[in-house]
C-alpha cells in the first residue's frame, strides 16, 4: 500500500500540522484495519514539503505505534522523502524522529521531567 501525503496538502501548504488534520487523515486512510494486516506501508512525503509536525505525525500514526510498538511500526511503515534538497530532507528525517521519540516517551510515560526526582523538586 502507498500512501501519497500530497493527496492530504491543503492548498500551496508546505507543512503538515495539527492532531486532528492528522486523526482526520487516518479516518480517511482506514489505518486501524491497515495495521492488522501484513501489508508494508510505503509513505511518500512529496517535494515541496517543508515540515511534518509531531502533532500532525501523531495524529496519523500514533494509535498505529501503540498498537504495533515502535519497532514493528519501523518495519511496516517506510518513509520515503521525496525533496531532492539534502538538507531539507535532513530536517524533514529529524521531525519524523521526534514525532517517533514522542510517542515512545508518551508509551513510557516519561518526558524531561522524569529525569528529576520528586525529592530534586522540593529543594
Amino acid at each position: 500500500m502507498i500512501i501519497d501525503l500530497a493527496k492530504y496538502k491543503s492548498g500551496k501548504s508546505t507543512l503538515f500540522t495539527g492532531r486532528p488534520q492528522g486523526k482526520s487523515v487516518r479516518e480517511k486512510l482506514d489505518l486501524d484495519s491497515v495495521d492488522t494486516s501484513e501489508e508494508n506501508i510505503n509513505v511518500i512525503i512529496p517535494k515541496g514539503t517543508s515540515s511534518i509536525n509531531p502533532s500532525f505525525f501523531l495524529g496519523l500514526f500514533f494509535p498505529s505505534i501503540k498498537t504495533l510498538g515502535s519497532e514493528k511500526f519501523k518495519e511496516k511503515y517506510k518513509f520515503k522523502i521525496e525533496e531532492d534538497n539534502p538538507v531539507i530532507e535532513k530536517i524533514l528525517k529529524g521531525h519524523i524522529e521526534d514525532a517517533l521519540r514522542n510517542a515512545r516517551n508518551t508509551m513510557n510515560k516519561s518526558n524531561s521531567f522524569s529525569l528529576f526526582k520528586k525529592s530534586n523538586l522540593s529543594k
